[in-house]
């Protein structure tokens, strides 16, 4: 049983890695919408957060990988 809840936790962690970056991408798509819709501005808000949250999130796959060697 103990090994069924390792594989499977082992398979998840490609798919947490993509939860958090859904997440974290319609999270700054909400935030910048909002703001770009508060300030009547382009969608700048918008692309400065997906981008923020695109690299953000490569950051912390890279430092996570790197901790675990």
């Amino acid at each position: 049983m103990l090994a069924i809840v390792s594989l499977v936790r082992s398979k998840m962690k490609p798919l947490t890695f993509s939860g958090v970056l859904l997440v974290n991408i319609l999270v700054s798509v909400f935030i910048g919408y909002q703001l770009d819709r508060f300030l009547k501005t382009t969608p700048i808000f918008i692309l400065i957060g997906v981008a923020y949250s695109v690299f953000g999130s490569i950051y912390l796959l890279i430092h996570r990988t790197k901790e675990h060697e």
